[in-house]
């Protein structure tokens, strides 16, 4: 990711915001920013971009835990979610805003762009950690169970009956 001047070593986003749209022809719409607002003055939160980018990932895109595999759903057809497919659906939809002179330095014509977000290798291999506080995409996701899978691994409590014998 691009780095910025003041920027704290574990602040991977330089203290932009994401911005996330559900699909390719709607507008971008403002995330929550990093959770590690207090973190960052001083026991910084290395995963704080990570869980951000998760919920945004999470809240915004058609991925779900299905049977305990990460999957995306893209024009009716479910697809595992892979690292090497990950970032395709980031890029898709994340995003970060930034400022942009358009004009010249005299005659300026600010905009705002929206830059999609490129994500290093170990923001990808956070999101598959198991653990939800060290970015866990899996854990934030909706969980759904085929019908061949039941919802819960035990199975039912049955009340056993005492019979006396003959």
């Amino acid at each position: 990711m691009h780095q910025h001047p003041h920027q704290h070593p574990y602040d991977r986003l330089g203290g932009r915001r994401l911005c996330a749209r559900r699909n390719p022809g709607e507008p971008y719409i403002m995330c929550r920013a990093p959770d590690a607002s207090f973190a960052a003055m001083s026991l910084t939160d290395i995963y704080a971009t990570t869980n951000s980018l998760a919920d945004a990932l999470a809240e915004n895109c058609d991925l779900f835990n299905l049977n305990n595999e990460l999957v995306h759903i893209t024009e009716g057809k479910i697809t595992p979610v892979r690292m090497n497919t990950l970032p395709e659906i980031i890029h898709k939809h994340i995003a970060t805003r930034e400022l942009v002179n358009k004009g010249s330095k005299e005659n300026p014509n600010w905009t705002v762009e929206y830059i999609p977000l490129v994500t290093d290798g170990r923001t990808i291999r956070d999101l598959f950690s198991t653990e939800r506080r060290e970015g866990s995409l899996l854990a934030r996701v909706t969980k759904v169970y085929t019908p061949e899978t039941p919802a819960t691994s035990e199975p039912r409590r049955q009340q056993k009956v005492y019979q006396a014998p003959g």
